[in-house]
């Protein structure tokens, strides 16, 4: 097979291996290896990790189809859903697999690999991207993995939140969270949304508890107390309001 046939054959995967080219071409390893090999050195494809390689240079292509099951979430995620105007340079994997290399770089970017619970693994979708598939949080979901693996600052998130509310979908965001099942994510997103005048203690009221939470992970615990949602407003929602 000759090399522009090749690599025709490989753009239509992401991330390859040698196993995938000895198909391609039908032969033995060891001749396989010396045209990767020699592919490399030529700068037509790119090694990401131990025999993954690549002929895309968009870490957003490379980052969803290293490691499976696994799916793009937070800041990448808020940036594609035009959450946020940011352009993040580390995208964040959420799976359910643990890695040796829990964070690689590719070109300009950092990805970072988050292990998640099965039953958290959810609310994400498959996308054309260029023309391979990649994995996506959906918006809500990505909202959600930002506070539970505390990615994004909750200041940011209710930035994102009260400028978006029209374009999020609030009952979903409400179920996810219900499924999720974090009583101080739970929390810190209901008194968000209430405060932005749509109730939906009847449905998240059961992970308030007894003990406060700090609204804002990243900031001191100092603000007003709100007991109906047991937590501490250091974010001043209430003032933004």
């Amino acid at each position: 097979m000759k090399k522009i046939e090749l690599l025709r054959e490989l753009e239509k995967y992401a991330v390859f291996g040698n196993k995938k080219v000895e198909g391609i071409t039908r032969k033995p390893r060891t001749y396989t290896k010396l045209m990767i090999y020699r592919l490399k050195r030529e700068g037509l494809i790119k090694e990401v990790e131990r025999d993954k390689y690549t002929v895309y240079e968009d870490p957003f292509i490379i980052a969803s189809n290293l490691t499976w099951p696994s799916y793009i979430s937070c800041w990448a995620a808020l940036r594609h859903h035009n959450l946020t105007e940011q352009l993040p340079t580390t995208i964040h994997m959420v799976t359910t697999r643990s890695r040796k290399r829990r964070e690689i770089t590719f070109g300009q970017a950092r990805i970072i690999f988050v292990r998640t619970k099965p039953h958290r693994f959810f609310g994400f979708k498959k996308i054309r991207f260029d023309r391979v598939d990649v994995f996506i949080a959906e918006p809500e979901k990505a909202l959600i993995d930002s506070v539970l693996f505390r990615r994004v600052s909750f200041s940011e998130i209710t930035d994102m939140v009260r400028k978006n509310l029209g374009s999020i979908d609030v009952e979903k965001l409400v179920d996810y969270l219900v499924r999720t099942g974090d009583s101080a994510c739970a929390k810190r997103f209901g008194y968000l949304l209430e405060q932005m005048g749509v109730r939906v203690h009847g449905r998240l009221g059961k992970f308030v508890g007894r003990s406060y939470t700090v609204l804002d992970y990243a900031r001191p615990a100092e603000g007003k107390g709100d007991e109906r949602w047991m937590v501490i407003d250091n974010v001043g929602i209430r003032r933004a309001r």
